[in-house]
């Protein structure tokens, strides 16, 4: 019979060393090519997270459409920042690594690591949509201007799909914000669970069921007409009265691509 070497994986151990300067002590689970388990297993106050490190090295259409430009022009790049289905996959394969391991009480972490390289733009945002349905609502409150507001489950709502995760971690240039699952059978005590409270004393937890509460965000009921725009405009509208609702809106952003044409030589200097 021959065995499998486990897999070395720096972004895992990277994570693990963020764990322990949090007050974990964490073990690493081995891991080849054919276990369906999570990364990691880290305790503190006599409790256990289980972790599944995943990481994104770059927006394979984003690079697409970046080196498609032509040399000597400018063009301007849009990213969708709404709901991506290959955040979804990664999600969705997530959970079940994690229920692999986990008991019912034990918490469930998605460790989401965002390379830096050129080809990664907007990864926050677009895990915030994914998980959250989220999409953007031009509307006008009462002694506020016209203006775009965020709506959760305006779309279809991974947390909602995924509820066994309790929370998804991200971390984009070593910056990380801890995003809640309301959703989760386990959300109350997880919310008070180390890693919430030590980075809520940081202000990185995104607590969206305070948020809506607090009125920063909107947000549709669980039988929204989410396949319809002018329904569910309809249905933020009975839901909130005092709101004038115009529109959803498409969130996007841009980046402006130059190349430069590098056989001209000094000539590109001459003004």
């Amino acid at each position: 019979m021959i065995l499998e070497t486990p897999i070395s994986d720096p972004n895992r151990d990277a994570v693990q060393a963020r764990l322990e300067a949090l007050g974990f002590v964490v073990c690493p689970i081995p891991e080849t090519s054919k276990s369906q388990q999570p990364d990691l297993a880290a305790q503190a106050d006599r409790a256990t997270m289980y972790v599944e490190v995943k990481t994104r090295f770059e927006d394979r259409v984003l690079r697409d459409r970046m080196e498609a430009v032509g040399i000597g022009e400018t063009a301007d790049i849009f990213t969708d920042l709404g709901k991506q289905n290959r955040i979804s996959s990664m999600v969705k394969h997530a959970s079940s690594q994690l229920s692999a391991a986990a008991s019912q009480n034990d918490f469930r972490l998605l460790w989401y690591r965002a390379d830096r390289g050129l080809f990664v733009s907007n990864t926050k945002e677009q895990i915030v949509a994914t998980l959250y349905g989220m999409r953007m609502v031009l509307a006008e409150r009462p002694l506020l201007e016209l203006r775009s507001w965020h709506c959760a489950y305006a779309g279809h709502a991974d947390f909602f799909r995924f509820r066994q995760i309790d929370g998804v971690m991200v971390e984009v240039n070593g910056l990380i914000s801890l995003f809640l699952n309301p959703f989760s059978p386990r959300s109350a005590a997880f919310a008070v669970s180390r890693i919430a409270r030590v980075l809520r004393a940081d202000d990185a937890v995104f607590d969206i069921q305070q948020m809506i509460t607090d009125g920063k965000l909107f947000a549709a009921d669980g039988d929204a007409p989410r396949r319809n725009d002018l329904e569910l405009l309809a249905h933020l509208a009975s839901k909130y009265p005092s709101t004038k609702f115009i529109c959803f809106l498409s969130s996007v952003a841009v980046t402006t691509m130059t190349t430069i044409d590098g056989s001209q030589g000094g000539a590109n200097n001459k003004a």
